[in-house]
Protein backbone atom coordinates (compact mmCIF):
# COMPACT_ATOMS: atom_id res chain seq x y z
CA UNK A 1 0.00 0.00 0.00
CA UNK A 2 2.92 2.37 0.88
CA UNK A 3 4.13 2.05 -2.92
CA UNK A 4 0.87 3.69 -4.35
CA UNK A 5 0.55 6.83 -1.65
CA UNK A 6 3.15 8.74 -4.00
CA UNK A 7 0.92 8.07 -7.00
CA UNK A 8 -1.97 10.26 -5.41
CA UNK A 9 -0.36 13.00 -4.03
CA UNK A 10 0.25 14.55 -7.56
CA UNK A 11 1.13 18.24 -8.05
CA UNK A 12 -0.56 18.88 -11.73
CA UNK A 13 -4.10 18.41 -11.72
CA UNK A 14 -5.30 15.39 -12.82
CA UNK A 15 -8.37 16.67 -14.59
CA UNK A 16 -6.10 18.99 -16.60
CA UNK A 17 -4.20 15.19 -17.22
CA UNK A 18 -7.46 13.41 -18.31
CA UNK A 19 -8.57 16.33 -20.80
CA UNK A 20 -5.59 16.24 -22.45
CA UNK A 21 -5.39 12.51 -23.04
CA UNK A 22 -8.85 12.51 -23.95
CA UNK A 23 -8.27 15.09 -26.76
CA UNK A 24 -6.67 12.45 -29.04
CA UNK A 25 -9.02 10.83 -31.37
CA UNK A 26 -7.43 7.50 -30.53
CA UNK A 27 -9.14 7.09 -26.80
CA UNK A 28 -12.24 7.18 -25.96
CA UNK A 29 -11.87 6.37 -22.21
CA UNK A 30 -8.89 6.95 -19.84
CA UNK A 31 -8.60 5.13 -16.56
CA UNK A 32 -8.00 6.74 -13.43
CA UNK A 33 -4.63 4.55 -12.82
CA UNK A 34 -3.44 5.69 -16.00
CA UNK A 35 -4.39 9.14 -15.69
CA UNK A 36 -2.49 9.22 -11.94
CA UNK A 37 0.87 7.22 -13.86
CA UNK A 38 0.89 10.11 -17.04
CA UNK A 39 0.59 12.85 -14.09
CA UNK A 40 3.40 11.30 -12.15
CA UNK A 41 5.30 11.46 -15.34
CA UNK A 42 4.95 14.40 -16.36
CA UNK A 43 5.57 15.43 -13.17
CA UNK A 44 9.37 13.53 -13.28
CA UNK A 45 10.18 14.91 -16.60
CA UNK A 46 9.32 18.78 -15.52
CA UNK A 47 11.28 17.68 -12.27
CA UNK A 48 14.56 16.38 -14.54
CA UNK A 49 14.26 19.20 -17.26
CA UNK A 50 14.44 22.04 -14.26
CA UNK A 51 17.07 20.07 -12.55
CA UNK A 52 19.56 20.03 -15.63
CA UNK A 53 18.35 23.59 -16.76
CA UNK A 54 19.20 24.38 -12.67
CA UNK A 55 22.91 22.78 -12.81
CA UNK A 56 23.63 24.34 -16.22
CA UNK A 57 22.68 27.85 -14.75
CA UNK A 58 25.67 27.07 -12.26
CA UNK A 59 23.05 27.10 -9.36
CA UNK A 60 21.99 30.31 -10.35
CA UNK A 61 19.23 31.58 -7.44
CA UNK A 62 16.80 32.13 -10.12
CA UNK A 63 15.56 30.06 -12.85
CA UNK A 64 14.91 31.78 -16.34
CA UNK A 65 13.34 30.69 -19.30
CA UNK A 66 17.26 31.20 -21.19
CA UNK A 67 18.27 28.25 -18.89
CA UNK A 68 15.40 26.05 -19.79
CA UNK A 69 16.02 26.66 -23.53
CA UNK A 70 19.19 25.99 -23.65
CA UNK A 71 18.80 22.56 -21.89
CA UNK A 72 16.50 22.22 -24.60
CA UNK A 73 18.95 23.03 -27.56
CA UNK A 74 21.62 21.37 -26.05
CA UNK A 75 20.68 18.03 -25.22
CA UNK A 76 19.45 15.60 -28.04
CA UNK A 77 16.89 13.78 -25.87
CA UNK A 78 14.90 17.29 -25.83
CA UNK A 79 14.89 17.47 -29.70
CA UNK A 80 11.26 17.06 -29.98
CA UNK A 81 10.53 20.47 -27.19
CA UNK A 82 13.48 23.03 -29.57
CA UNK A 83 10.40 24.09 -31.97
CA UNK A 84 7.84 25.48 -29.23
CA UNK A 85 10.96 26.30 -26.99
CA UNK A 86 13.13 28.35 -29.13
CA UNK A 87 16.13 30.67 -27.69
CA UNK A 88 15.75 33.46 -25.94
CA UNK A 89 17.67 36.43 -27.83
CA UNK A 90 17.56 39.98 -27.36
CA UNK A 91 16.25 42.90 -29.48
CA UNK A 92 19.38 43.90 -30.57
CA UNK A 93 20.30 40.59 -31.04
CA UNK A 94 16.51 40.60 -33.48
CA UNK A 95 17.35 43.54 -35.45
CA UNK A 96 20.67 42.48 -36.42
CA UNK A 97 19.64 38.94 -37.84
CA UNK A 98 16.68 41.13 -39.64
CA UNK A 99 19.28 43.07 -40.93
CA UNK A 100 21.49 40.40 -42.19
CA UNK A 101 18.88 38.72 -43.62
CA UNK A 102 17.56 42.02 -45.98
CA UNK A 103 21.34 42.42 -46.15
CA UNK A 104 21.47 39.35 -48.32
CA UNK A 105 18.40 39.65 -50.06
CA UNK A 106 19.40 43.31 -51.25
CA UNK A 107 22.87 41.33 -52.39
CA UNK A 108 20.66 38.13 -54.25
CA UNK A 109 18.58 40.96 -56.21
CA UNK A 110 21.95 43.22 -57.45
CA UNK A 111 23.45 40.00 -58.36
CA UNK A 112 20.22 39.54 -60.46
CA UNK A 113 20.08 42.74 -61.99
CA UNK A 114 23.82 42.89 -62.61
CA UNK A 115 24.40 39.49 -64.30
CA UNK A 116 21.51 40.85 -66.98
CA UNK A 117 23.15 43.86 -67.81
CA UNK A 118 26.95 43.50 -67.97
CA UNK A 119 29.81 40.58 -68.17
CA UNK A 120 30.86 38.31 -65.45
CA UNK A 121 34.08 40.95 -64.02
CA UNK A 122 31.57 43.85 -64.00
CA UNK A 123 29.26 41.51 -61.81
CA UNK A 124 31.80 40.83 -58.98
CA UNK A 125 32.47 45.11 -58.81
CA UNK A 126 28.45 46.15 -58.55
CA UNK A 127 27.95 43.37 -56.09
CA UNK A 128 30.84 44.41 -53.97
CA UNK A 129 29.77 47.49 -54.73
CA UNK A 130 25.91 46.76 -53.09
CA UNK A 131 26.84 44.85 -50.23
CA UNK A 132 29.12 48.18 -49.23
CA UNK A 133 25.71 50.55 -49.74
CA UNK A 134 23.51 48.05 -48.30
CA UNK A 135 25.84 47.63 -45.20
CA UNK A 136 26.43 51.31 -44.99
CA UNK A 137 22.72 52.19 -45.16
CA UNK A 138 22.29 49.04 -42.24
Amino acid sequence: MASTSPLKKAHLPVSRINTIMKSSSDVDTVDKESSMLMCKATELFIRTLALEAYRDANNAKKLDYKHLAEVVHTEERYNFLRDIMPKKITVAEYKRLMAKKQGINDDSEGKNEASSSSSSDDEEDSSSDDSEQSSASA
